[in-house]
């Protein structure tokens, strides 16, 4: 049987929008992550959930799971670290008693504000090397590209 002249399809990772768009995460999550572990003790799970009761107020875990992206066990984990460090407490929401909800302690809000210039700090610096116009075009972007990531999600899980 005669071989195949054709060549297989090669795919160079620093080609590949998707491995570029993981590595700048990765790269930015460490380095902003290293920052926070020395200067706060949280690291960036514990961030993450700290974040998303600062800006959408008390959530339950499944919902922290939805804001952050993380899996349930990473924020199982980081929740317990939270509620241990004082940052955040669980009780039952008030709106449905059954319902557990995570919010944030006046200590872990006083950490979110002490955060945030520091996380917006690097975030400048990080994207200092775009002029304006392009830094819009990236958010606009990354916005778009949010929604579609979304659509992953849910045709992954049969949705």
């Amino acid at each position: 049987m005669p071989r195949s002249t054709k060549k297989p399809a090669k795919l160079p990772l620093q080609e590949f929008i998707p491995y570029k768009l993981a590595v700048v995460a990765n790269r930015l999550s460490q380095s902003i992550g290293s920052l926070f572990e020395k200067k706060y003790g949280i690291q960036i799970p514990e961030w993450r959930i700290l974040m998303a009761l600062h800006s959408c107020g008390p959530l339950a875990p499944n919902e922290v799971v939805d804001h952050t992206s993380m899996d349930k066990g990473r924020v199982s984990r980081a929740q317990r670290r939270l509620v241990e460090l004082g940052l955040v407490s669980v009780s039952n929401d008030p709106r449905d008693g059954r319902r557990l909800v995570l919010f944030l302690t006046r200590k872990g809000a006083g950490m979110c504000a002490a955060i945030i210039p520091a996380a917006r700090e690097t975030e400048a610096w990080f994207l200092s090397v775009l002029p304006a116009g392009e830094r819009r075009a990236l958010d606009k972007a990354l916005t778009r590209l949010l929604m579609r990531s979304q659509e992953l999600r849910q045709t992954d899980s049969g949705n």
